[in-house]
């Protein structure tokens, strides 16, 4: 797969992801992959689409802006900016519901993708959930 190729797939995932598509955003994952983060992990296209959806749910206009992007073969490493306000409930890992806060969120984020096929087939996302609870005000 051309290098440049990887860096579409994950760009046109992201164009998805900003603009609310969630098919769009689902059917950029191959049927298996596999999707790691701080939260957890989502193991297939369906629940890996659950995810998103409740995020989105959560923050209805959250975005990503990539800041950095840094190729190896079919894998991408990717800087990213996430804004969003909590305005929907928001589901905690453990299954959690929590009111919304009406809060702004900004947190520095990274990716690791492995693109198959022209798809997303694992991909592991890093953040500090202790810089997004501060800003929720879930913490002090």
């Amino acid at each position: 797969m051309a290098m440049s190729s990887v860096r579409d797939a994950y760009e046109q995932a992201i164009g998805f992801y900003n603009a609310g598509d969630m098919d769009g955003l689902a059917n950029s994952y191959t049927e298996d992959a596999v999707w790691v983060s701080p939260d957890g992990t989502a193991q297939g296209r369906a629940a890996i689409r659950e995810r998103w959806s409740q995020e989105k749910a959560a923050f209805p206009d959250r975005a990503v802006t990539i800041d950095l992007i840094v190729e190896q073969g079919d894998t991408l490493a990717a800087e990213l900016t996430w804004t969003g306000t909590n305005t929907g409930p928001l589901v905690l890992p453990d299954g959690t519901e929590l009111p919304p806060t009406g809060k702004r969120v900004e947190n520095r984020a990274m990716d690791l993708v492995q693109v198959r096929g022209g798809k997303a087939a694992m991909q592991h996302q890093y953040w500090d959930n202790m810089v997004f609870a501060r800003q929720l005000g879930l913490v002090p």
